[in-house]
């Protein structure tokens, strides 16, 4: 057999055929001829700058015969290519030893790394098994080389007794002992056999193996095969998924005072924007969002890239504002979201309406950050939704969408969210979702009480960072925080307490009820048929009635009543009554216009309603566009129109009896206050602490009801001796309506109630009862006040999520917060059944034509409702768990508690 001198791999001219051939057939002569029988080397010693257990597999079918091997492995020195640098005053001794340890690091990590990547089969397993053995048996000696880098590749053959001179031989070369070294790489490898230059590798390998130090690699192998724990297990699983992630969780700081769970919140933003283009900020409300935020901003800036941050108008005047002053952000434009529809760039405003609002062409911004982006939800909106994609569209623009509530209604909210910024149907098809459609079909399928958190948890995983106040207290306890006024202090979350307030229902409001249900209810015998509006259903041609789906249109659209119509009853009498008597003005209007052969529709309507200076044929005729009476079925239309006004009617004279003083309701909510105020004074060490724990935020759904309560609370408060500390003290803020004079604005408002946590500059603290609607549950740290009620039933409990936030937030000075909710002590059940039948009427009708439900939710009515009554229970029960997970179902998980595992 010729001597294997030239080895490059190619064509089958392997090292490891070469190493086969040798240690079976025998050492060749050094003029190239066969060695004598009895001429197989009985020893390799190896010198190789890397090895792998593959590498000894492809060369081991011809060892069975060697009696000793020695194996040396070293670490490479670092690329020519790409050398490190030696920073200045740096000893070139120190710096030499210190690329040495790096690299003897890096070679024990490859090693491992090699070990892992044995295929786990039987083959793979036992290839490793069979290293081991032969290490165990003694035939097998492993050092490493510690004194300088190792780039040397030599393959030493020779008998067992060390006696070279009688045979010996060396192949040298490119080749290190690894599968691809000895089977596939392009290398060169060059074989010397029983000559000088064989004898001379033998002096050279014992010496470097004298030099070497014991390297223990059969405890490295046998990791492998080693009994781990299931934690142990759980653990190595989270290392693979999440190790590299976790040594990239480490941000410059840019100079904002940020906790550890900020710090490592804005750096797994980074990263979700950096592999998809956008991220979902949807930690806890009052857990710091705007301060992930502006590290993010602050980092684009740095860059001198522009930024563009989306907000309310609230927010924009008042937090906004003060974040960007404070913390030197200035250069980041600020617009509101009625803004930003109207500028001129966007155009999807009327012509007259458009101006230049952006300061920047579009494909400027470099980063969009959306603040309480859930109001971006409905994809379908005009002047949100459009305009939004519109900014995003063509080039990459990274996405960044703040919400404590990226679920308020639907899994189709974050699905929504999800999409401005993430286009294509297959982007995580890695993590074995081909369709992120198909998967929220799927999982919109699902009873949300059994929705396994294993069907969403990719999706969210790679979109959303959501931290709860279980998770910052579970793994961050002992953080610190700095305060606005530079002190700093260890976070401690006030503990909520959910206390639930009932009223009785005296007469005449039993009677009361039963007549609402009865007029509310779908398809009863006495129910309201919201003719009205829709009138199209009773068109004389019925094909023209038939080009749309104008029942099951009509249908939804009365179920809205229905349920707005309810909840307004729920709510007060007052605003049940004030609506009541607007739809029975209206219903005589339209009746008018009928009477005099015209067929007006809402919006003509509500134009009419408020020409009270005019008679109706003029306003009739300024107004245009109506329809001839002659086109739809007379007579039934106005029995049935006429019907609902006089049932109207017949609740508007039954609400006069509910008058304030036999309010139960407005009597449960000022019990509730005279509660507060004593326990305050009780508990108080001064008079100033006496004012913060007396404290509270009325929130109520409607204007109507906030202007009732305004009004009415003011009354008692100005009468009741143990309610005099509230006096003078009362303020009320709408989305719409007159409640305050106007000098009392909303921004007034909330800096007199909490001029501390709203850091009003020389603010004067003036109330103490702060009235409202859900205009202020976005985005206001109002956390100097102790209590909120919520004077309504929660029909959406993420909106009781949103009210909590603006109490339990951190820096809190009270240890113990209290939510009251108010409801009836009886006919909760009678009306919450009676919801449910009406959104499953809405769902129903949806379904019929193949459309979305207009209620947000879904066209599962009862599947969603099912899901909202359960949380509305809980609260009943006095359950606080709905603020301390903020709403985060099982569905709504993501890796942040295995990261953090991890990351310990």
């Amino acid at each position: 057999m010729p001597a294997p001198e030239f080895i490059d791999n190619r064509d089958g001219n392997t090292l490891a055929a070469a190493i086969g051939d040798l240690l079976r057939n025998g050492l060749p002569h050094a003029d190239g001829g066969a060695g004598e029988p009895g001429m197989r080397p009985g020893r390799l010693d190896v010198a190789t700058a890397f090895f792998s257990p593959a590498g000894f597999a492809a060369i081991s079918p011809g060892m069975a015969a060697v009696e000793r091997i020695r194996l040396v492995i070293g670490a490479e020195p670092p690329p020519e290519a790409r050398p490190p640098r030696r920073e200045p005053g740096t000893p070139a001794a120190v710096f030499e030893r210190e690329q040495l340890r790096k690299g003897l690091g890096e070679l024990e990590e490859g090693l491992r790394d090699e070990r892992d990547n044995v295929p786990f089969t039987r083959a793979g397993r036992a290839s490793l098994r069979a290293l081991i053995d032969v290490l165990r048996s003694g035939r097998m000696e492993t050092r490493r080389y510690e004194s300088a880098f190792m780039h040397a590749k030599a393959y030493v053959f020779g008998p067992a007794d060390g006696a070279y001179e009688t045979g010996a031989g060396v192949i040298a070369g490119s080749s290190n002992l690894t599968r691809a070294g000895v089977t596939h790489n392009l290398e060169l490898n060059l074989g010397r056999f029983n000559d000088e230059v064989a004898e001379q590798a033998k002096v050279w390998f014992e010496r470097i193996w004298v030099e070497a130090v014991p390297f223990d690699l059969i405890d490295l192998l046998e990791e492998i095969f080693a009994e781990w724990t299931p934690y142990q297990i759980f653990l190595r699983t989270l290392l693979q998924l999440y190790g590299g992630e976790v040594e990239e969780l480490a941000i410059d700081d840019h100079g904002l005072p940020l906790t550890s769970f900020q710090k490592h919140g804005a750096a797994r933003a980074m990263r979700l924007i950096r592999d998809t283009g956008g991220a979902i900020v949807a930690d806890e409300v009052g857990l710091g969002k705007t301060f992930i935020a502006g590290e993010i901003l602050k980092l684009y800036l740095d860059r001198r890239q522009r930024c563009l941050l989306v907000c309310p108008a609230q927010l924009r005047d008042t937090t906004w504002r003060r974040f960007r002053s404070s913390h030197f952000l200035g250069d980041v434009e600020c617009l509101s979201y009625e803004e930003l529809a109207i500028d001129r760039q966007l155009a999807m405003a009327e012509p007259e309406q458009f101006q230049d609002k952006l300061q920047r062409p579009l494909k400027e911004y470099q980063l969009v950050v959306v603040d309480e982006a859930h109001n971006y939800r409905n994809p379908d909106t005009p002047t949100r939704a459009q305009v939004l994609r519109k900014l995003l569209w063509g080039q990459r623009r990274d996405v960044l969408l703040l919400t404590a509530t990226p679920v308020n209604n639907s899994l189709w909210d974050l699905y929504n969210l999800i999409r401005y910024y993430m286009r294509q149907d297959a982007f995580l098809a890695d993590r074995g979702i081909l369709s992120i459609l198909e998967r929220f079909k799927q999982a919109a399928r699902e009873d949300p009480s059994a929705l396994s958190p294993d069907l969403l948890y990719p999706i969210i995983d790679a979109t959303t960072v959501k931290r709860t106040r279980q998770f910052v207290k579970k793994h961050y306890g002992g953080d610190i925080i700095r305060l606005p006024d530079g002190s700093e202090v260890v976070i401690v979350f006030p503990e909520p307490r959910a206390i639930t307030v009932r009223y009785a229902l005296p007469e005449p409001m039993p009677a009361l009820f039963d007549r609402i249900e009865a007029l509310l209810t779908p398809d009863g015998e006495q129910a309201l048929s919201f003719a009205r509006y829709a009138p199209h259903c009773y068109l004389l041609d019925a094909t023209l009635a038939a080009e749309e789906p104008l029942e099951a249109q009509a249908a939804a659209t009365m179920g809205l009543l229905r349920s707005g119509l309810l909840k307004r009853f729920e709510s007060s009498a007052f605003a049940f009554r004030r609506t009541v008597e607007k739809l029975v003005a209206e219903h005589d209007i339209f009746l008018a216009a009928l009477d005099k052969g015209h067929v007006l529709t809402t919006k003509q309507l509500h134009e009419i309603a408020g020409g009270d200076d005019e008679d109706l044929e003029s306003l009739i005729a300024a107004s245009g566009n109506t329809e001839s009476a002659g086109a739809f079925r007379f007579e039934e239309l106005r029995t049935h129109v006429a019907k609902d006004r006089d049932g109207l009617r017949m609740l508007g004279d039954a609400l006069q009896q509910v008058t304030p003083e036999a309010d139960p309701k407005l009597e449960a909510l000022t019990e509730a206050l005279r509660e507060i105020a004593r326990e305050a004074d009780e508990e108080a060490v001064s008079d100033d602490d006496a004012r913060q724990r007396r404290k509270v935020i009325v929130f109520s759904f409607f204007a109507d009801t906030v202007g009732y309560l305004r009004r009415e609370l003011g009354r008692i408060i100005d009468s009741d001796p143990t309610l005099a500390a509230y006096r003078g003290r009362i303020v009320a803020v709408a989305g719409s309506g007159n409640v305050e004079p106007e000098e009392v604005g909303r921004q007034h408002a909330v800096a007199g109630f909490a001029p501390v946590s709203t850091e009003t500059p020389n603010g004067e603290d003036l109330f103490d009862i702060l009235i409202a609607t859900d205009v202020l549950a976005e985005g206001v740290n109002l956390q100097q006040a102790r209590h909120i009620v919520n004077y309504d039933v929660p029909w959406n409990p993420m909106r009781l999520v949103q009210r909590h936030g603006r109490v339990d937030r951190i820096g809190s000075q009270h240890a113990r917060i209290f939510l009251r909710t108010i409801f009836p002590a009886d006919r909760l059940d009678q009306l919450l059944n009676l919801e449910q039948r009406i959104l499953e009427k809405i769902a129903l009708a949806a379904a019929s034509v193949g459309v979305n439900s207009p209620v947000d939710g879904g066209a599962g009515g009862n599947q969603v409702f099912t899901e909202t009554r359960e949380e509305i229970e809980r609260i009943l029960a006095e359950d606080a768990t709905l603020f301390e997970r903020g709403g985060s179902g099982g569905a709504g998980q993501t890796g942040e508690d295995y990261r953090q595992t991890l990351r310990k």
